[in-house]
C-alpha cells in the first residue's frame, strides 16, 4: 500500500511535455493518478452515508444529553448545506491553488472535520466536524472531476472517470 501511495506521489510530481505523454508510459501514470484522485470520492461517499450510522448510535449514553429528533436532522443535513455554501466560496480558490492543491486541501478539510467529530463530547463540536467535512465535500465536488479529466488521456477519459464515480458510491451503499 505505501508503495503505491508513493508511486501517485511520484507520479503526481512529474511534469508531461504533453499530456499525450502520460499515454505513451509502459503502466498509464494517468490511471495510478486518477485512482489516487479518486479516494478523494471516496471521502464524499463517507461523509454523504455517516450520519445514518451515526444517528443510529447517538442515543447511547455518550452525550451528557441525548439529541433531539431535530439536531439529528441538522447533524444529517449539515455537510450539505455547507457544501453548497463553499461550492460557491472555493471556486475561485481552485483556480488560484490549482485542482490537484485543492484535493490536497480537502483531504485536510476532512481529518480535521472527522477528528473534531471523533472526540467531541458535546452535540456542538459534532455540528462543527459536520461543517468542516461539508466544507471539504464542497471543495472536492468542484475540483475532482475536473482534475480527472485533465489527466486522463482523451481515449480514457471516461473510464476514468467512471472510477471517481465508483469511489464515490460504494462508501453510500
Amino acid at each position: 500500500m505505501l508503495t503505491l501511495l508513493a508511486n501517485i506521489v511520484k507520479l503526481t510530481s512529474m511534469r508531461f511535455e504533453k499530456i499525450e505523454d502520460l499515454a505513451t508510459q509502459p503502466v498509464n501514470p494517468a490511471l495510478w493518478i486518477s485512482l489516487g484522485a479518486s479516494v478523494s470520492g471516496c471521502l464524499m461517499g463517507i461523509t454523504v452515508a455517516f450520519s445514518a450510522s451515526a444517528i443510529a448510535d447517538m442515543d447511547n449514553d455518550y452525550f451528557v444529553k441525548p439529541p433531539t429528533v431535530d439536531q439529528k436532522m441538522w447533524f444529517s443535513a449539515m455537510p450539505a448545506l455547507v457544501s453548497l455554501v463553499s461550492g460557491l466560496l472555493f471556486g475561485r480558490l481552485v483556480n488560484l491553488i490549482g485542482k490537484k492543491h485543492s484535493l490536497m486541501l480537502s483531504a485536510i478539510l476532512y481529518f480535521t472535520g472527522y477528528s473534531v467529530i471523533a472526540y467531541s463530547k458535546d452535540f456542538i463540536l459534532l455540528f462543527v466536524g459536520r461543517a468542516i467535512t461539508g466544507l471539504g465535500l464542497g471543495l472536492t465536488c468542484l475540483s475532482l472531476s475536473p482534475y480527472i479529466s485533465e489527466v486522463s488521456p482523451t481515449r480514457h477519459r471516461g473510464k476514468f472517470a467512471s472510477i471517481m464515480q465508483l469511489q464515490v458510491r460504494i462508501p453510500i451503499t
